[in-house]
């Protein structure tokens, strides 16, 4: 449902952006509307929807670009309602990339990404996506096991690296209260399907991480992949 209007004022209550939102859901609101939302109000001699629009027409990019002093200057908008858009896109952005500029392009680096995963008593694999330049995209606990077996399909994990769009994939598994990380034929086994399937895709298999609470090896550091 769509409808002109000059002001605030001129639009019915029951369509006014909030009454609105909880009437049709925020996804049928306009990015005037939605802003109208987040500003709450006007200024002296503008009303929301007017101070609304002049934002809208600034552009997402730009009103991402430009400083937060910027903003503030620009006639009826001030500091808070300046503060207030800036939120919401690191907002939006922190969505969109909720793992910011992390780069995983060591062993010790792609340890640190997974050990929270650590369970002490059931195994866990856990796959991490990454760019080409080895920026963590995306993170994701493929499978839970028992204490010394867990199950996974290539597939399993190469859904995820399709839909994200991945250059790389880091495996990473925990080994439950065990002080010896050497890896099983089986994980040896697995990291060879994994890495014929990635080649055959298009991706690359990084490395596979073995870890417990305290401490990891890289089979590819031990040239085991």
């Amino acid at each position: 449902m769509k409808y002109e209007y000059r002001s605030i004022k001129e639009i019915p209550e029951d369509l006014r952006p909030r009454e609105k939102m909880w009437k049709y859901g925020p996804s049928n609101l306009s990015d005037v509307e939605l802003i109208a939302i987040l500003l709450g109000s006007g200024t002296k001699g503008e009303d929301v929807i007017s101070l609304s629009r002049k934002i809208s027409k600034m552009g997402w990019q730009t009103l991402k670009d430009i400083s937060l002093k910027e903003l503030a200057s620009i006639k009826g908008i001030g500091k808070v309602k300046a503060s207030q858009i800036k939120a919401l896109i690191e907002l939006a952005e922190r969505i969109n990339n909720p793992f910011g500029d992390t780069y995983i392009r060591s062993p010790d680096e792609a340890y640190k990404a997974v050990r929270d995963y650590y369970d002490s008593r059931k195994e866990v694999l856990v796959a991490l996506y990454l760019d080409i330049n080895y920026r963590l995209m995306d993170r994701e606990v493929i499978a839970v096991g028992s204490m010394n077996r867990v199950f996974s399909q290539p597939k399993d994990i190469l859904y995820k690296a399709v839909s994200t769009g991945s250059y790389g994939i880091i495996m990473a598994h925990n080994h439950p209260q065990a002080e010896d990380l050497k890896p099983s034929k089986e994980d040896i086994k697995f990291t060879s399907r994994m890495k014929e399937a990635c080649a055959l895709l298009g991706f690359e298999l990084v490395d596979h991480i073995i870890f417990n609470e305290k401490h990891f090896i890289s089979m590819k550091s031990l040239n085991l992949m």
